[in-house]
């Protein structure tokens, strides 16, 4: 299993400040497009298992108030995207106090000098699993979970030497930042040169590298270039391929490298789409400094005139330099139907499964999650929802529980 580790680093919300600083001051005399939605939802959720143990269960009523915002502003000189929600929640059988948190998504481009010099800013405050392996936010409000931000500034050239070619080329600073304390704070410095060549209107050739130098509790720095393509050979069908190589250059854990790859088709037939891909990632994850993620899935849709249906088959390993080997295979369908003009039905059901190759042993876990939405005038909605979560471990007396949620939602934007 993952080890925690704890940075000495830290961080605080001087970024997301800053970045409402500067949409809050921008001059009237440059306003292009402007618009301004306020809403406010409430919910009322009842849980049977809160924290998500196996025995001495306890249930709870949790009543959640969420007021927020969402801004755009675009100008000729940049453009401003602003999504913000406060999350208050309040535990009718005092389980938790003190649980409430932000949901920030914030993104400004200012064309510096135009078609040559831009800066890009964003800043996001959310909630996150601590979990790379599994989105625990799916099940659960608070259980294996930090608030964390994620800040990043990027100075950036692009051009075109030629019609059909765009050349980027720029600087890119990240700053990372977890409540949690076995959350692994990170800065990082990115140095990054791009091409795309548009060959023909359906064929295009990129190129890319990108050089990393990152500061954590295992500092070390990693250069990655690729080289690909992308071809569309008819409408919504196209083939997808990149390949390259990742060196990695760690003080505590030594040097290794890794093949680098990005692979897929989506092939559509009528009301069908088919797609295969696989691709190699590394994502953040809050208690490793490197891990490397290899995907490999299979998607099916099929349309119909009031709705969808999907299905979904997967294979991940993740690994890393203080990650055991995990494998997750997981199965599920995906569906939506319009019932009338205002009622909505969507389910989301399936089965996954965690190989622990350290501990020898597995997790099982099986979803269900329905849910029936009402659109009334003046944009109002309700939404009624149901989730079940079943988990199973020969080994692991943690992984073994139910829970069942059921959550009542009504939600007005003005």
């Amino acid at each position: 299993m993952k080890q925690s580790r704890v940075c000495t680093s830290s961080f605080s919300m001087v970024p997301i400040l800053v970045s409402l600083f500067l949409l809050a001051s921008l001059p009237d005399a440059f306003a292009a497009e402007f618009s301004f939605h306020p809403s406010i939802a409430v919910s009322e959720e009842y849980t049977d298992n809160v924290f998500e143990t196996r025995d001495n269960k306890r249930s709870d009523f949790i009543t959640r108030l969420m007021p927020g915002i969402a801004l755009t502003y675009n100008a000729s000189l940049w453009d401003w995207d602003l999504r913000y929600a406060y999350d208050y929640r309040y535990y009718a059988r005092n389980s938790r106090t003190g649980d409430d948190t932000h949901n920030l998504d914030v993104h400004g481009l200012t064309r510096v000098i135009k078609d040559l010099l831009y800066f890009d800013i964003s800043d996001v405050y959310e909630r996150v699993s601590l979990d790379v392996s599994r989105d625990r936010t799916r099940e659960g409000l608070f259980i294996d979970q930090s608030d964390t931000n994620r800040f990043v500034a990027s100075p950036y050239f692009q051009f075109r030497p030629k019609s059909n070619l765009t050349v980027r080329t720029g600087y890119r600073y990240r700053n990372i930042w977890y409540k949690d304390p076995t959350g692994i704070d990170r800065r990082q410095h990115i140095g990054f040169a791009e091409a795309t060549y548009e060959y023909t209107p359906r064929l295009s050739y990129t190129a890319s590298y990108t050089y990393t130098d990152e500061n954590s509790i295992n500092p070390n720095y990693r250069h990655a270039p690729y080289v690909g393509f992308r071809y569309e050979y008819k409408d919504r069908s196209f083939i997808l391929a990149q390949a390259g190589y990742t060196w990695f250059k760690t003080r505590d854990h030594g040097d290794y490298d890794y093949p680098y790859w990005n692979v897929g088709i989506t092939h559509a037939m009528g009301t069908y789409t088919i797609s295969l891909a696989s691709v190699v990632l590394y994502p953040e994850d809050p208690e490793s400094t490197v891990t490397r993620e290899t995907d490999y899935t299979l998607n099916l849709t099929k349309d119909f005139a009031r709705g969808n249906v999907g299905l979904t088959v997967s294979y991940a390993k993740f690994s890393g330099d203080v990650t055991d080997v995990e494998n997750r295979y997981a199965a599920g369908v995906t569906a939506r139907y319009d019932l009338g003009v205002r009622l909505v039905a969507s389910l989301t059901t399936g089965v996954e499964k965690y190989d622990h190759m350290a501990s020898n042993t597995y997790t099982r876990r099986i979803y269900v999650n329905p849910s029936l939405t009402y659109r009334l005038p003046k944009e109002i909605s309700l939404t009624l929802s149901y989730l079940y979560a079943d988990y199973y471990s020969p080994l692991l007396y943690a992984d073994n529980y139910s829970l069942n949620r059921v959550i009542l939602e009504a939600r007005k934007t003005f």
